[in-house]
């Protein structure tokens, strides 16, 4: 039974590397998939991901496989911080983006989500170009050293 799993793995990656893109395409596929998983978009990765792999011209298997693995729940309670710090470094201390009026739970809850979302794209910018650029020198596009 494990054997034919492996095998089974084994034959669906090497037709994934066999494709018009080869390593590129699964290199540009781990890149989509993990910025999408550093983005605070809870329910929204895998679309994401979908969506950036599509822009990029990646794998949109080797996307969503990437943002399943990087983008869980544990994850997610050691980012979610990391991203809230980070946008609290880079956006101004006074800037109002903010409406003036609304439901008592949004005006409690978009003070944090604009620091989390700036710091959660700042994030996916630099996960994204090194998980991308490490699989795309892993798979032999890149030069040996």
């Amino acid at each position: 039974m494990l054997r034919g799993l492996i095998q089974g793995l084994r034959g669906r990656w090497e037709s994934l590397m066999a494709s018009p893109g080869g390593a590129t395409h699964v290199a540009r596929g781990v890149a989509a998939g993990a910025a999408a998983a550093m983005l605070p978009a809870f329910g929204l990765h895998l679309a994401v991901a979908a969506l950036l792999a599509l822009i990029l011209r990646g794998s949109l298997p080797v996307a969503g496989g990437t943002c399943l693995a990087l983008g869980n729940p544990l994850t997610h309670a050691i980012l979610l911080p990391a991203e809230y710090a980070i946008g609290r470094l880079l956006l101004p201390p006074r800037v109002e983006f903010l409406p003036a009026h609304g439901p008592a739970w949004l005006m409690a809850v978009l003070p944090a989500a604009e620091e989390t979302v700036v710091g959660g794209l700042v994030l996916a910018l630099l996960a994204g170009l090194l998980a991308g650029g490490a699989a795309w020198r892993a798979l032999g596009g890149g030069p040996r050293g």
